[in-house]
């Protein structure tokens, strides 16, 4: 069964998703609400959802679960409407087992989904509420993939690294290919539009007005 979040239930994701306007001035002008972030990562085979806590923390209908100062995240840089360009997760202090079981995982990882979420939550009680209340639902800071999951190991220490590259990663990428008859056809089997190409190498073509 697919998760919500990730699978066909799109609708779901998008109802979820809030902005930091959909929240009540009250709420934010009171100086008492912080956030944290939550990380939602679509492994091919055993999804993870998890947030810089400890315990289990339940968000806009999904179950994270806490790491605490397990994992950490690099800077994020964010430019308004569009993902970082790339955030780095790293585990400082992995495990003999955590080092194993990153090995070998492209499949797993590389070009899977990867989401941060910041959610609020209030630090005083208030109104018969109690602190660490969630205030609103997740709101979405970064949307990318995953690729390069490695590990370091020395006498001293064993560290797990893993990158995610938003849209902006993307911006100065070259096109896929380029404007031959082979890349085209690759794009979009069976079209033809580029077989006469090659032949019009070192060639001037005089275009012959219509009428």
């Amino acid at each position: 069964m697919e998760h919500p979040l990730w699978g066909s239930d799109r609708h779901l994701y998008r109802s979820i998703l809030m902005s930091i306007h959909d929240i009540p001035d009250e709420d934010l002008r009171r100086g008492d609400v912080a956030c944290t972030i939550m990380c939602q990562m679509d492994f091919a085979t055993n999804p993870q959802r998890w947030w810089l806590g400890y315990g289990d923390l339940m968000a806009g209908g999904v179950e994270y679960k806490g790491t605490g100062d397990v994992i950490q995240i690099s800077a994020l840089s964010i430019t308004y409407g569009m993902s970082a360009g790339m955030v780095r997760f790293s585990v400082p202090n992995a495990s003999p087992q955590m080092v194993a079981r990153c090995d070998d995982q492209a499949d797993e990882v590389n070009n899977r989904p990867c989401r941060i979420f910041y959610q609020l939550f209030s630090t005083v009680e208030s109104g018969g509420l109690h602190a660490g209340r969630l205030v609103g639902d997740p709101i979405a800071i970064f949307t990318g993939r995953m690729r390069d999951m490695r590990s370091t190991s020395t006498r001293e220490r064993r560290e797990i690294e893993l990158e995610a590259y938003g849209r902006l990663s993307r911006q100065g990428r070259p096109p896929h290919g380029r404007w031959t008859d082979a890349d085209q056809r690759a794009r979009y089997p069976g079209d033809t539009g580029l077989g006469l190409l090659a032949a019009l190498k070192n060639r001037a073509v005089v275009w012959v007005p219509a009428g």
